[in-house]
């Protein structure tokens, strides 16, 4: 199964910034929390529609609305990792 994600304007703007590989490696990574079955419990849950928060392996911190039933995932906010002025530097 394959989600398809929207981002908040926030999220795309913060996202626009990082390099293409940053920005593939934080959707990789969300798809993969989400689609595995190590996701903690959502904040709420509703007739397939799940609200969370996760920190990726990378440090980023997102938060999510996930609609299961059309796979669809919102990416409503999106929190650096402390380090990343130096990754960003890096690239």
């Amino acid at each position: 199964m394959a989600l398809q994600f929207t981002l908040s304007h926030p999220v795309a703007r913060l996202l626009s910034c990082c390099p293409a590989s940053l920005r593939e490696r934080v959707l990789r990574e969300l798809s993969q929390r989400l689609m595995g079955s190590s996701v903690p419990a959502p904040f709420s849950q509703r007739a397939g529609l799940e609200v969370g928060v996760l920190r990726l392996p990378s440090g980023f911190q997102v938060s999510y609305r996930w609609d299961r039933s059309h796979e669809r995932v919102e990416m409503l906010n999106l929190s650096t990792p402390s380090d990343f002025a130096s990754q960003a530097s890096s690239f």
